[in-house]
């Protein structure tokens, strides 16, 4: 049986990666650091919003991002934790690995698309390189068809082998070079193996999507006719926006205090059910939509654990690493002696009108 065959017959072994929505401590570290990104976005919109000031938007959206891929990342640690049999790490020392793991992550991307602009540069290059009379067509005709793989083979990897490989690398506490080793060997000699086991794992995915969702779908509609019968909620949106400031004008969504149109303003405004009720019934509902999301994230995150531990855990990275090194050297050796080459033509620029004055002889008397 070949590679590929064997790659395509354990694709199955992803199915386990469900599992996950089971790890509490995984779901915790994702969801508390969601609800503190949350927290500060909303205190520093609100800040922004009574000074104007759009460094405070800027501000809380950044925050909110640095929180939530923090999350996600130290979920992703504790995860890979678990698929490969090691210790598990305590709720702080995850949210650390996580924090570390958000930086290489980062710089990966970066660096993966500074890698796919400069193919396309060099796809571009090549084919004004085509422009040339008479043997234009010819080189046109061997350039093209490699182009056009070339190029989708990297929206493939970029699509299906990044992020399964190179997070994973990174939350077993492997280096930024290492992480983009393995996702070049895998490019190289296991994408197809790669592509069906991320199927798999969409397919996973949209059947646990479908049950998390009925559950909290019909619960929340039973739950909520039961409420609403019971405890008389009064679901008034202007009673959740006036918490924040405001108020809708119409009279399906007034604020706190305002009478009804048509009564007068000294009579008292009827009660309702409850307003509080009403703001606890949507911010469950918020609760139990990012219960679900979470849950999703985490059979994610896991699938991708098992990929990375089935298709590139066992790669030899080494070489590619090491020519991945002596590039990067290569490309920071010409970037150095570019700066003294400039260095010193600036010191002669500046030397050369001092130089010239200082050797000028003065006129015979």
């Amino acid at each position: 049986m070949s590679a590929v065959s064997s790659q395509v017959r354990d694709a199955g072994a992803i199915l386990p990666a469900v599992d996950a929505i089971t790890n509490t401590k995984a779901l915790a570290v994702e969801f508390v650091a969601m609800a503190v990104g949350v927290a500060l976005f909303g205190l520093f919109v609100s800040m922004g919003m009574s000074s104007m000031s759009f460094s405070a938007f800027a501000l809380a959206f950044l925050l909110f991002l640095m929180c939530a891929g923090t999350g996600f990342n130290a979920a992703g640690v504790v995860l890979m934790d678990e698929a490969s049999g090691a210790s598990s790490r305590s709720f702080t020392d995850a949210l650390l690995a996580g924090l570390f793991a958000l930086g290489k992550a980062i710089v990966v991307m970066i660096v993966a698309g500074v890698a796919f602009v400069a193919v396309v540069l060099a796809v571009a290059l090549l084919l004004w390189i085509c422009k040339i009379p008479v043997i234009g067509p010819v080189l046109f005709f061997i350039v093209f068809p490699l182009s056009a793989v070339t190029i989708g083979v990297l929206f493939v990897a970029f699509a299906f082998v990044l992020a399964p490989i190179a997070s994973p690398a990174i939350w077993s506490g492997e280096s930024i070079g290492t992480a983009l080793a393995r996702v070049a060997m895998v490019i190289r000699k296991r994408l197809v193996g790669v592509v069906v086991r991320a199927c798999v794992l969409f397919v996973l995915l949209i059947v646990t999507a479908m049950v998390l969702w009925w559950i909290a779908l019909s619960g929340t509609l039973t739950a909520g006719s039961l409420s609403l019968g019971i405890v008389g909620v009064d679901v008034n949106l202007s009673s959740l926006t006036s918490m924040f400031g405001g108020g809708f004008e119409s009279e399906i969504g007034r604020g706190y205090g305002r009478p009804p149109r048509g009564m007068p303003r000294g009579m008292a405004t009827p009660a309702t059910g409850g307003g509080g009720y009403g703001v606890a019934m949507l911010v469950g509902i918020g609760l139990i939509m990012a219960a679900v999301g979470t849950l999703l994230s985490l059979v994610l995150k896991k699938g991708w654990c098992l990929i990375y531990l089935q298709t590139a855990k066992d790669l030899d990275v080494s070489a590619v690493e090491a020519e991945m090194q002596a590039k990067l050297a290569q490309v920071r050796a010409q970037a150095q002696a570019a700066r003294e080459r400039v260095q010193q033509q600036n010191l002669a620029a500046r030397q050369g009108p001092t130089g010239d004055a200082g050797s000028s002889n003065p006129p015979a008397a």
